[in-house]
């Protein structure tokens, strides 16, 4: 369980990293991998030896396991991403089932907490997370 970091609130990050694959079938994804199917939540990519942070993303609009699962296949076009060796890497989840503008919001404040190696999207500071400013609409999938 990971809890070094804290929110800009001062709330501790607690997350809890498992490997993506099935221990009974290493050519499927782990069962709670296929559990997270029609639904919403942040997810943390780590390396699986060392800890570092690679990736922070999320899925506001009920495609979490596909978002996720993307990054351990080769994918292209305007939305590819980074991709990982399965093997080499832990994810933990987190805000599941949150409305949208919770999940976002959950995004942007692990990128600031966690400042992971590979997102080149949402590097804020406090200042970005002001209610006034905030849109989730600007946020949409555009894939």
């Amino acid at each position: 369980m990971m809890t070094a970091r804290r929110t800009r609130w001062g709330e501790p990050v607690s997350l809890r990293f498992r490997s993506v694959v099935d221990r009974r079938d290493i050519l499927r994804y782990a069962p709670w991998v296929r559990e997270l199917k029609d639904r919403n939540g942040v997810y943390v990519i780590r390396d699986a030896l060392d800890g570092d942070v690679y990736y922070v993303g999320e899925s506001h609009s009920g495609r979490l396991y596909s978002t996720l699962t993307r990054h351990f296949q080769f994918w292209d076009g305007y939305t590819a991403g980074t991709t990982y060796d399965r093997d080499g890497v832990e994810v933990a989840v987190s805000h599941l089932d949150e409305p949208s503008r919770e999940v976002i919001r959950a995004q942007i404040e692990l990128i600031v907490a966690l400042a992971p190696i590979d997102n080149s999207h949402h590097q804020l500071g406090d200042d970005d997370l002001d209610d006034d400013d905030f849109d989730p609409s600007e946020f949409q999938d555009d894939w």
